[in-house]
């Protein structure tokens, strides 16, 4: 009897030790603190074992003694994706316990690291406990304060300097708030007058947009809190820590203003919920016209002469020799939208034309296809694949 007197002893000095250090719960007065002790129960998990599984109803919180937790997400392929690591101290789960709703579920996994202790404290035993009035007035000053620090964590990420340089957008009705990353004078110049336009269109819909020069990372992500979405380009890094941040700020829609998603990551952003949209193509006539004008440009060493001029150097000479593009061979690798048109602009010159795709399209079967080989013209109109090295 003395020996499990003394264990039982040890274990509740162990476990107020655990709650003292507990981030939030250390503040609780002694009597809370004891009556919680009573319902702690240890845990010593293998490294890598789930403690708590995405989509399962929660309703205990868990105490981390020593080592860390790890919180991720379910993923189709690839395994979980991991959010961040709760080392000694940190509690999770506690906001679901207090605010018990029955199908209130898990965010997250949380999967036990290397050494960890912990502590679970039943959500149906502790509400038990915070029915003492008492305890029910020290609760609501814990969770006033857990409130107020949150809602001035959020008010000065908003109200930043330099965040935010204009707001367009603002109306009555059903509105999408908007963060516009990586903004520009002409970005502003064409996105203002469509939102104006829209939003005068009487419908319930009504579109909001502010605007950052930043470029989205991990550290400006924070920017959108509280936003709906955000608009982003093609130097905007939307990996996995900044996808994080953003659903954690409340964003749903990433909406890209170009037609390449290589710097989203999307896995990432199906595992947080996050729904992604881009241009599905540039007006392909656009970039095959401006792929002849470089292409004139550098042969006829327009920039050179350009430069020339305007330091008052009108001399000629070699330097700026060109050839002439009939009769030359030209190679245009890529037969999509674009390299079929500019297969048809170039073919203009009189040129010797052939192609080269892993795909040969039924558009270009008029075209001569051939192995890579050594030619005086290339244009390149293709993604990058591990069957294209050169």
């Amino acid at each position: 009897i003395s020996r499990i007197s003394q264990r039982n002893k040890t274990a509740t000095t162990m476990a107020k030790l655990a709650l003292d250090n507990a981030e939030w719960l250390s503040t609780l007065s002694e009597p809370l603190k004891n009556d919680i002790v009573g319902i702690m129960t240890q845990r010593l998990p293998s490294e890598g074992d789930c403690l708590l599984k995405e989509g399962e109803i929660i309703d205990s919180f868990i105490i981390v003694e020593a080592g860390t937790l790890i919180r991720t997400k379910s993923t189709d392929a690839n395994g979980p994706l991991p959010l961040d690591e709760l080392g000694a101290g940190k509690v999770t789960g506690f906001l679901h316990v207090v605010g018990h709703h029955d199908d209130d579920m898990a965010f997250a996994n949380v999967i036990a690291g290397k050494d960890a202790k912990v502590w679970i404290v039943r959500g149906e035993e502790f509400r038990a406990i915070t029915e003492n009035p008492q305890h029910t007035t020290e609760m609501m000053n814990l969770l006033t304060r857990l409130l107020r620090k949150a809602s001035k964590i959020v008010r000065a990420t908003l109200n930043e300097t330099g965040v935010r340089v204009g707001r367009s957008g603002e109306g009555t009705g059903r509105t999408i708030k908007i963060m516009c990353y990586d903004t520009t004078s002409w970005v502003r110049e064409n996105f203002e007058p469509q939102i104006e336009k829209f939003n005068n269109e009487g419908k319930d819909l009504k579109l909001q947009m502010d605007y950052t020069s930043d470029r989205l990372d991990m550290k400006t992500a924070k920017y959108a809190a509280g936003y709906d979405a955000v608009c982003l380009f093609v130097n905007d890094t939307a990996d996995t820590e900044a996808l994080w941040v953003l659903s954690m700020g409340g964003v749903k829609f990433i909406a890209m203003r170009c037609a390449g998603f290589d710097r989203v990551d999307t896995k990432a952003a199906k595992a947080l919920g996050l729904s992604v949209a881009r241009v599905p193509a540039y007006s392909p006539y656009a970039v095959a016209e401006h792929a002849i004008s470089l292409l004139m440009a550098v042969n006829r060493k327009i920039h050179i002469a350009s430069v020339r001029v305007k330091m008052a150097n009108f001399s000629l000479d070699s330097g700026l020799l060109g050839m002439d593009i009939h009769g030359k061979t030209v190679a245009v690798m890529g037969t999509g939208k674009i390299g079929q048109i500019l297969c048809k602009i170039i073919s203009g010159f009189g040129v010797n034309l052939l192609a080269y795709d892993v795909f040969e399209s039924d558009e270009g079967k008029s075209l001569h296809y051939l192995s890579l080989c050594q030619h005086r013209i290339f244009g390149l109109h293709l993604l990058f694949s591990s069957q294209q090295s050169l």
